[in-house]
């Protein structure tokens, strides 16, 4: 079996949610799997928490000097949201075949072992974003091919060798400087082509339907409303394990419920107008959304994963709502 690691990046205001969600992913897996926290310029009051919090379970580490030595200039955003783009640049990473990538705001329930440990035919796996094929004019912004499929990239798993055979990660890092891109983009851009389809339930984010839940999901991907934001779309079952995990730390108020039950209620009723709002106002936006069906893209999707499948091009026409 492949040697295989995963890794979790913020900058110091990011720092404390990584180490909640890096504490979820030791507590509901094995330890076959080594961890890394990567870390721009986190403060010493936090990194105290963090080791009472983790144990030495896995390893903290402070990549500054890594984007000091690199010189880019990435475009302003959250710094750590780049720390990914140079895992082909870690001396530490250098002995694994398969690295998994984790945004802060995702919580696991499954093993990441079984997420690492999966088949991989392609230089990266990737679960598809739905929300962009209602735009799909991103291709055309990223001068993507006709129907080029896009990923989400809270969750990811690169194949080493291909991904450092081809220099994917270098030429990731060069057409983010180029461009200003985010770190998604560029990935979507130097990755076309290159990517195996995630089962879904590794990065569920319930977008546009609530028949997949915390529940449900092998890790949930909280995209939308953060649990320690707005809540907006997070399930109560969900909050209440980030409270769990924050407890007894610094870090446990922004994740206090804020009301009695799920936020984003209003958005859910205001979608139920989307088929009014796309033939009236000849929004395509709206449109899509209307035809859109949550089960039958997960199950697309989920099929596709099984099988072992490079991602297809124009999900959203075979979905039926493009």
């Amino acid at each position: 079996m492949a040697s295989s690691c995963f890794f979790l990046a913020a900058d110091a205001n990011y720092f404390p949610y990584a180490c909640l969600a890096a504490r979820r992913i030791l507590d509901v897996s094995g330890e076959a799997t080594p961890g890394f926290i990567l870390h721009v310029g986190a403060r010493d009051a936090d990194m105290r928490v963090a080791d009472r919090l983790l144990k030495n379970r896995l390893r903290i580490m402070d990549v500054s000097a890594l984007f000091a030595q690199a010189g880019h200039t990435f475009r302003p955003s959250n710094v750590g949201t780049f720390v990914r783009l140079f895992a082909d640049q870690l001396p530490q990473f250098a002995d694994y075949d398969r690295i998994a990538h984790v945004d802060c705001d995702v919580l696991f329930n499954r093993d990441i072992g079984d997420l690492v440990g999966q088949t991989l035919h392609a230089p990266l796996l990737a679960a598809h974003d739905d929300y962009m094929y209602f735009r799909p004019g991103y291709r055309n912004k990223l001068s993507m091919q006709a129907g080029a499929p896009y990923f989400n990239a809270g969750i990811i798993v690169f194949n080493m060798p291909l991904v450092r055979e081809q220099g994917l990660l270098h030429r990731a890092r060069e057409v983010a400087v180029a461009g200003q891109l985010n770190d998604q983009n560029a990935l979507n851009i130097v990755f076309e082509g290159k990517w195996q389809t995630m089962h879904p339930n590794w990065n569920l984010m319930s977008n546009l339907t609530k028949e997949y839940r915390f529940s449900q999901a092998y890790a949930r991907h909280f995209a939308g409303g953060k649990p320690w934001g707005t809540q907006a779309g997070v399930e109560l079952d969900a909050l209440a394990v980030w409270r769990e995990l924050a407890k007894d730390t610094p870090w446990a108020a922004p994740f206090r419920q804020r009301i009695p039950f799920e936020r984003g209620v209003v958005k859910r009723l205001t979608r139920r107008l989307d088929p009014i709002a796309g033939s009236l106002l000849n929004k395509g936006i709206a449109r899509s959304r209307a035809r859109y069906d949550g089960r039958k893209m997960h199950e697309m999707y989920a099929a596709q994963a099984i099988a072992g499948e490079m991602a297809v091009s124009f999900p959203e026409v075979l979905g039926g709502f493009g």
